[in-house]
């Protein structure tokens, strides 16, 4: 039985993420990507408010999804956040503020882009213009996917609401459409998931290479998210402890386990790699 479990391929892959942890030192990784993603998270939630100002889609959609996934505290002080930057826009600065944003937002890219270099374990070769250039384009790129999953969720609620009308099973629909909608999110964000690992690092991965990590990033967060929103809403007082900036800390305390997680992702990406390229080794001989 020990023999069978040592040569399993879900122990293989356990035992080398558990020394690639220890050598790459992700916990202090995870907690200097951290620093940039606090600097960089509200610039680009203001950058996607922004862009959502230009489509029907309405600001609640965003501030709902918080409510998912973060504690209540923390998604309430996100949403006021919101509301004030809606509140307060003015239009004459409409473009430099999007522009400033994104500049600062493309900062927390550049963070997990040298995460993911380090988990891959190469190093940065292509120019400084190059880099940056990036680092901008992930980010609309993130933006568009969020504004696409949002769009998504609507148009699939409005259509499959009349198409289920006509059939006469309307209410049938909305039973399930709590269930189908949940779909729709996971997917997008394994399809995002995998351009982030595959594209943005200096090295290419195969599709093979890359599913395991995004599999594990994509429902590694969602469980994380929700037990950590869970603990800190039931267990947690963070605002006893810190007062008003207990939702503050509980947003950084997120912030390094998505991030945790999504290093973790990347390093099961370079195992799968390291096993492939050794089996085809083993083949040729």
């Amino acid at each position: 039985m020990a023999a069978g479990l040592g040569s399993s391929l879900v122990y293989k892959y356990i035992r080398r993420l558990i020394v690639r942890y220890r050598e790459a030192d992700l916990a202090a990784m995870s907690a200097q990507i951290t620093y940039y993603l606090i600097l960089a998270f509200f610039p680009f939630l203001f950058f996607l408010i922004n862009l959502l100002s230009f489509t029907p889609l309405p600001n609640r959609l965003l501030i709902a999804n918080f409510d998912a996934i973060l504690p209540s505290d923390t998604a309430a002080l996100v949403k006021s956040i919101i509301v004030q930057t809606v509140a307060a826009k003015s239009g004459a600065l409409l473009v430099l503020g999007m522009l400033a944003s994104l500049w600062a937002a493309s900062r927390g890219m550049a963070a997990i882009i040298r995460g993911l270099n380090k988990s891959y374990g190469v190093k940065e070769s292509r120019s400084y213009l190059r880099v940056v250039f990036i680092d901008l384009a992930s980010t609309v790129g993130l933006t568009v996917m969020i504004m696409l999953s949002f769009s998504t969720i609507v148009l699939g609620r409005t259509a499959g609401a009349y198409v289920f009308g006509l059939l006469g099973g309307k209410t049938l629909f909305y039973s399930i459409w709590s269930f189908v909608r949940y779909g729709i999110s996971l997917t997008l964000m394994f399809v995002t998931f995998y351009l982030i690992y595959t594209y943005l690092p200096n090295r290419k991965l195969k599709f093979k290479n890359v599913l395991v990590g995004t599999t594990f990033a994509t429902f590694g967060w969602v469980a994380a998210s929700l037990l950590f929103s869970f603990y800190v809403n039931y267990f947690a007082f963070y605002e006893k402890v810190y007062g008003s900036l207990g939702s503050i800390f509980a947003l950084i305390i997120w912030l390094y386990i998505s991030t945790l997680i999504f290093l973790l992702g990347g390093e099961l990406n370079a195992i799968s790699s390291s096993l492939a390229a050794r089996e085809n080794a083993g083949k040729d001989e």
